[in-house]
């Protein structure tokens, strides 16, 4: 009996040691087959494109634009983008959206300029002259034509215009004398912003409501002869300086006709303005900016409903009684004057523009907040800038160390007006000191910031030197 169940133990332990040769010869199998399973994943992961290129074109696209933070200047951020691959650069070559931005410089070759108008096909164009400063009018002259000539036929395409300041008055003449008979359909910004050396150019035909149907946004800060201008109804936004003139503009019939409007910005010579009290409609407008030789006849002449930001220097004889609560929505205000405003105007003013939330004035226009001030403690009248219940931000235009020398800090007015409000229980302000230079922040005292910083919510913005 002993001797049967021994055979059988044995016999059990043989099949057992050969059921692990052959389940050890599989594992092994299998190990091999993981291994070459492996490889296998390896060489199609590494034959497989990037995932960023495995993206459609037009995404890839799309993920260009979004690179490039103006579309002005897309040449440095498109020339990092092509130098990745061979497929990213033939979706920006091949893409006109790319292109559209068309720079005339000296330094753009006429062979580059049409290669760049190629590309572009039929997409709209931004064109922008600039950087001609550097060279000496007659070789400018020299490259300037074939560039006019590369892009003059194209004229139907162009969505923008802007001549820099860096361009020589000849250079400007000639540019006005080659596009001045041209059709521009499309045309929706038309800039140019230059001053000195020029005498008064002819308006430009080309900006006639019959040939820029499409204009939008016109910038006209150079001495243009302006008798003939009327503002195309087409318009949002307006800047225009006026040059002196022995006779006054008829700017009633030159801005009437432009209902759309919601910038509105003039510069320069304004007396003798044909101007009647509530005569000039502007439904849409939302900013206004004045630097005009008299701006209070225009504010009597405009109705401005929807204006929320005005920017207003005033000069001489002020009376602003007869604007009294006109501009009652108006939250942002800047206010430069070239004389002192005495109190009486001061308070006038104030109610012209009774919800101001942020100010903007210059440090030396005292008056706004210095009438009542003599000694500390609660103030029997108020300075006029106290009657804005709701100011939130005052920004002080031009503090510097020098202005600070000539004031003890108690005796400082801002530092006066500031203890005063919080005295009186008004509300406590942000106040911002703007202008600083860089090189004086040193000199500027601790204690004065101190002191500031207890009656309100300082902040300082340094310029540079």
């Amino acid at each position: 009996m002993a001797v049967d169940e021994l055979h059988k133990a044995w016999a059990k332990l043989d099949q057992l040691e050969r059921q692990e040769r052959y389940l050890v010869e599989r594992l092994s199998h299998i190990h091999k087959e993981i291994d070459a399973q492996k490889l296998e994943i390896d060489d199609l992961i590494k034959a497989r494109p990037p995932a960023v290129n495995r993206l459609p074109t037009e995404l890839l696209s799309q993920i260009f634009t979004l690179c490039i933070p103006d579309p002005k200047f897309p040449e440095k951020p498109l020339h990092q983008i092509v130098g990745v691959s061979r497929r990213w650069r033939d979706i920006v070559w091949n893409n006109p959206s790319f292109w559209t931005s068309i720079k005339v410089t000296p330094d753009q070759g006429e062979k580059g300029l049409k290669k760049q108008l190629e590309r572009s096909h039929k997409t709209l164009l931004d064109i922008w002259f600039d950087d001609w400063h550097y060279y000496p009018i007659h070789v400018a002259h020299d490259k300037l034509y074939p560039l006019l000539d590369a892009i003059v036929p194209h004229a139907n395409r162009w969505r923008s215009l802007i001549i820099s300041n860096s361009m020589d008055p000849d250079l400007v003449e000639s540019i006005l004398t080659k596009i001045s008979h041209l059709s521009v359909p499309f045309l929706r910004e038309f800039t140019m912003d230059i001053w000195d050396n020029f005498e008064d150019l002819p308006y430009p035909d080309f900006l006639l409501p019959t040939r820029a149907p499409a204009l939008q946004h016109l910038t006209l800060k150079s001495p243009f002869q302006l008798d003939n201008f009327v503002a195309p109804p087409t318009l949002k936004t307006l800047h225009m300086a006026f040059p002196e003139t022995d006779n006054s503009y008829p700017v009633i019939s030159m801005l009437t006709p432009v209902q759309s409007l919601t910038s509105l910005e003039l510069d320069g010579e304004s007396t003798g303005w044909p101007l009647k009290r509530n005569d000039l409609h502007f439904p849409l407008l939302e900013e206004l900016t004045l630097r005009l030789s008299s701006s209070m006849p225009f504010l009597e002449a405009i109705v401005a409903p929807k204006l929320r930001y005005a920017w207003c220097q005033f000069s001489g004889s002020m009376e602003f009684n007869t604007i009294e609560g006109k501009f009652g929505d108006v939250y942002d205000l800047t206010l430069l004057f070239f004389d002192e405003v005495d109190d009486q105007s001061a308070e006038s003013l104030c109610r012209a523009f009774p919800g101001v939330r942020q100010l903007h004035l210059s440090v030396d226009e005292t008056s706004f907040f210095m009438a009542g001030i003599d000694e500390p403690g609660v103030l029997e009248r108020r300075p006029p800038i106290d009657q804005w219940l709701n100011l939130e931000t005052v920004t002080f235009i031009g503090l510097n160390c020098e202005w600070l020398i000539h004031w003890e800090l108690d005796d400082d007015p801002i530092v006066k007006w500031l203890r005063g409000r919080q005295e009186s229980g008004l509300s406590r302000l942000r106040v911002r000191l703007h202008h600083f230079r860089a090189d004086e922040t040193r000199l500027l005292p601790s204690t004065y910031c101190a002191l500031l910083e207890r009656y309100c919510d300082l902040e300082i913005f340094i310029s540079p030197t």
